[in-house]
């Protein structure tokens, strides 16, 4: 049985196959043009091949010959001397089992499907629910299988593991939202087209139960490549799991990669990168763990993207590399055998954007009009990490944040910790100078401009920091309200020609496009004449995975 009948990986997902590639040319159309084609050139039409000789057939039709059915893409006779370089592709083996390991005694099997339900007519959409799982006691996941309903359109599922104490129920499939996000956040399942299922490390496994997570969020990316109207699916994953014992230790999904991204516009490649420092692993990774398999994610203007294992300065692996990245396919990179992650070692995650065709900036973000730059990396024994990610914030990692480290700004050093200090008795002493002269109606006036400008020459301030700095102060009421009232002004240089006591300004220092919006409001830079992006006490907080990693510190 070849699934994927339009691409060299007989499951499905990929490169095509030389019908694929005719298929796609004719618009994804079965018609008499592909139907009389002959693709494979093996003498015998696409139509002859498929069991429509006559051309006649249309969608929710019988061909007119379901027996002798042969492969459109496969040259005939397939080992005949003019077939056999066309057919180097294929794989004729009887498939053995994707995991062994489930095969052994006392493994269990978890079917998780969502009811029947209709998708969209639209070409990329993502449905959530959660499922319960078992609780009398601690077992670990040993691989995953998906089951499936609907091929056309059920293209990849991600299992998230629920480890809040009150984590969010969805009884039934809805479109996934930030809210979702909130309280299931670590990675412990994954499926796409391609694959037979996922089978972790012999020796490993994700915990859950009586002392672990005992609730999952399964998200199913849906992908209608034609936008057809009235298709359903019922498709989902099934789960193999088996009773806790000594022998197998608990996995850990660490993540890895840039937290505050800025991608400017009109760019055929913009290049990210971000270190978990030698001095970071130090301290997170206290002793020698085994890195199982990594997962890249990024958004549409990503790329490529690779995740560098490197020791003494030297790369030892890629963990991840996708030169070519696509955020609908997304491919999981397993290692066997597993890789030696050590105390010192550096990660090194790099991001690739492509944004010519914006004509705007585009920042961090977890839904459509941002960007992503993260790095799931599965490893093993979970003990061994003191915390489950190594993120950084442009030139911070988690462990400057941990520590206080400060910033080296061309200013001078940057004490952030304190620059951005809040409690109920307590509030850095620049506020009052702008909480004296600043409004929080954006409005840039004289007085306020004055007070900003006097600002800026801080080495907080200063554009290495500030994107730090703004992380920070919106991490608090009154840290809000500080950013709402300097951004009237942050930004802003009056024309030549502008009237001095406040009037027409435009988007003009170099991070003006973090904090000004358009005059419609779009966020598309240029002159504006209504309040900045965050001015007004309008402002995007991080995402909830930098909730819960700001809670952990």
């Amino acid at each position: 049985m070849w699934s994927g009948v339009g691409h060299l990986n007989r499951l499905g997902g990929g490169e095509r196959n030389v019908f694929g590639l005719d298929f796609k040319a004719n618009g994804f159309q079965w018609n008499d043009e592909i139907c009389r084609a002959d693709s494979d050139g093996d003498g015998w039409t696409n139509g002859y091949e498929l069991g429509d000789p006559d051309c006649t057939w249309s969608p929710g039709q019988t061909p007119s010959r379901s027996d002798n059915i042969t492969h459109p893409g496969i040259c005939d006779p397939y080992n005949s001397p003019e077939c056999l370089e066309k057919n180097s592709f294929v794989d004729c083996d009887v498939e053995k089992s994707f995991c062994p390991r489930i095969n052994n005694p006392g493994v269990l099997r978890l079917n998780m499907t969502f009811p029947e339900i209709q998708i969209p007519s639209e070409e990329n959409t993502y449905y959530c629910m959660t499922f319960d799982l078992p609780s009398d006691q601690d077992y670990h996941i040993l691989a995953n299988e998906p089951i499936v309903d609907n091929m056309e359109v059920f293209h990849h599922t991600l299992v998230w593991a629920c480890e809040e104490e009150n984590p969010i129920k969805l009884s039934e499939p809805r479109p996934c939202g930030e809210e979702t996000r909130d309280s299931c956040t670590s990675m412990v399942g994954f499926w796409t087209t391609g694959y037979p299922g996922v089978c972790f490390d012999d020796d490993a496994g994700f915990r859950f139960g009586k002392t672990g997570f005992k609730r999952v969020k399964l998200e199913v990316h849906y992908h209608n490549a034609l936008k057809r109207p009235g298709m359903t699916d019922g498709s989902g994953i099934s789960l193999y799991y088996q009773p806790v014992t000594p022998e197998i230790q608990d996995m850990l999904t660490f993540i890895v990669g840039e937290q505050l991204i800025e991608i400017p516009p009109g760019k055929p490649r913009f290049e990210l990168n971000s270190v978990c420092k030698e001095s970071c692993t130090k301290k997170i990774v206290t002793k020698p763990a085994k890195i199982f398999a990594g997962l890249n994610v990024m958004q549409v203007m990503g790329s490529s993207m690779t995740i560098q294992l490197l020791r003494d300065g030297r790369i030892v692996k890629n963990i991840t590399y996708e030169k070519s990245f696509r955020p609908t396919n997304p491919k999981l990179l397993t290692h066997t055998p597993t890789l030696d992650l050590l105390p010192g070692d550096e990660i090194k995650t790099t991001c690739v954007y492509n944004s010519f065709r914006s004509n705007r900036s585009v920042f961090f973000g977890e839904t459509t009009g941002g960007e992503m730059c993260y790095g799931f990396v599965f490893v093993y024994p979970k003990e061994a990490f003191s915390l489950p990610n190594c993120l950084t914030f442009d030139a911070l990692d988690i462990c400057d944040l941990t520590d206080g480290n400060p910033l080296q700004t061309p200013k001078g050093e940057c004490n952030w910790g304190a620059f951005t200090y809040f409690d109920d008795n307590y509030q850095p002493p620049w506020t009052d100078m702008i909480q004296t002269n600043c409004q929080m109606d954006g409005r840039c006036r004289p007085e306020c401009k004055w007070a900003v400008e006097k600002l800026m020459e801080d080495p907080c301030m200063d554009k290495v920091a500030s994107s730090v700095i703004n992380w920070r102060l919106a991490d608090s009421d009154k840290g809000r309200s500080a950013l709402a009232r300097m951004n009237g002004c942050r930004g802003a240089i009056y024309h030549s020609d502008g009237d001095s006591k406040g009037g027409q300004a435009s988007c003009g220092w170099e991070e003006c496009s973090m904090y000004c919006g358009s005059g419609s409001g779009s966020g598309s830079g240029g002159p504006y004449d209504g309040a900045p992006n965050m001015a007004a006490g309008s402002i995007t907080v991080f995402t909830p995975l930098l909730v819960l990693l700001y809670l952990s510190i």
